[in-house]
Parts: C-alpha cells; structure tokens; sequence
C-alpha cells in the first residue's frame, strides 16, 4: 500500500470520526462544527476525548472555551500555512512546523477535557471538600486531627487540579490569539512585501509558547508537582 492509498485511508477514517462526534456532541451547531473538524486531521487523538466527554455529566463543556481555542490555533495555522507559501517567509511556517504545533495544541485540548470530566464527578467536588473541612473543624462527628489533615489535603488537591485545568485552558487561549495573529502578518507581509524580521518575532512567540504547553504537560505527567492523594 502506497503512502497516498495510506492518506486517503487517514482522512476517510477523521471524517467518519468528525460525522459521529458531530452528531454525539450536546453542544450548539458551532461548537459541534468546530469540535468535529479538529478531529479531521487528529482523529486518534480527539475522537476519544470528544466522544468520551460527550458522555459526561451534563455535557455542557466536554469541548467548551478550550476546544474553541485549539479549533481556532488550527484554522489560524492553516491559513498562515497557505498565505506564505511560495514565499521567503515559508521557512518560518511550514506545514511540518503547523502539524507539530496542531499536535501539541491537541495534547493541551485533550488533557484539559479531561480534567474537566473529572472535576465534575461528586468526589471531585470543591464546594462539598470545603465543606467537610468547615464540619471537622467545628468538632462534628468526632473527628480528630489526622481526619482533619486528609481533608484539607483531599481539598487542597482538588483545587490543584482545577488550577491545572483553568491554567490549560488560558495558555490555549492566549495561543490561539497569537497564533491568529500570525496568521494576519503573513497575509499583511505577502501583500505589503513586509520583511522577514517582522514576521520572525512573532513566530518566536509562537513556539515559546507550543514548548511551554509541552513542557507544563509533560512535567505533570511525569509527577514533578508532587503525588496528589485523596
């Protein structure tokens, strides 16, 4: 089988998997879209979060800001991509260069989606944590001080993950600005022959931010923070 035989395989399966995640999601008609063409091009990574997410309780952000943002990062890039083809700035925004962007982009979006499943279970609970605290503290149920030491540490914890998850979907955001922003001064630059220096700026800016998204994910995953037990 031939490396096209292999691509025309990939995007028959991301249309079928943008077909069932557009119809699975509980969200409106735009993010539904947005959410089922990013999972054109990264069907093996999205699909599962959208569909999984979709699932959960409630629904009501499976995808939410955080999948806006990378659906954004991923329309920015590909119109960045095509707006300095064929021209000096081409080296600064290759299609290679967009496809590890969009990858990394997609690890912050999944990883976000499913923080966000698991802070809306019942034993992820800040408001119910907080309470438990309070309850101890005031003497109930006997409880003494190891009771008391578990449960503000079963509270400090779920506050760490909400931090994590709302720190996610701000890095994603401001990516997809810069990103969009990007995309204008290519198309300003193609246009109005503005020079390599002026695009190269922001382009750093870029990346800057893709390896720190990398980085902060694989820095949790490796459990540099810290265990979090509860």
């Amino acid at each position: 089988m031939s490396l096209r035989d292999l691509a025309v395989l990939y995007l028959i399966a991301g249309l079928a998997c943008a077909v069932a995640v557009y119809r699975a999601s509980p969200e409106g008609r735009r993010r539904a879209a947005l959410s089922a063409a990013l999972c054109v091009p990264l069907w093996p990574i999205w699909a599962p979060v959208a569909l999984t997410a979709g699932r959960g309780e409630g629904g009501g952000r499976p995808v939410g800001a955080a999948g806006e943002a990378a659906a954004r990062v991923q329309g920015a890039l590909r119109e960045g991509v095509s707006a300095c083809a064929g021209t000096s700035f081409e080296a600064l925004l290759s299609r290679e260069a967009a496809s590890r962007i969009e990858a990394e982009v997609a690890r912050a979006a999944a990883r976000h989606a499913e923080l966000d499943a698991l802070l809306r279970q019942s034993g992820f609970d800040e408001g119910a944590a907080a309470a438990r605290v309070a309850e101890i503290e005031r003497g109930g149920g006997g409880a003494g001080a190891r009771s008391l030491a578990t449960a503000h540490l079963h509270l400090e914890n779920i506050r760490r993950l909400r931090a994590m998850r709302d720190r996610d979907a701000r890095a994603l955001e401001e990516l997809a600005d810069l990103v969009q922003a990007l995309r204008t001064q290519l198309v300003l630059a193609r246009f109005a022959g503005s020079s390599v220096e002026g695009v190269g700026g922001i382009v750093s800016e870029v990346w800057a931010r893709v390896e720190g998204l990398g980085a902060a994910i694989d820095a949790h995953g490796a459990g540099t923070e810290g265990p979090i037990a509860t």
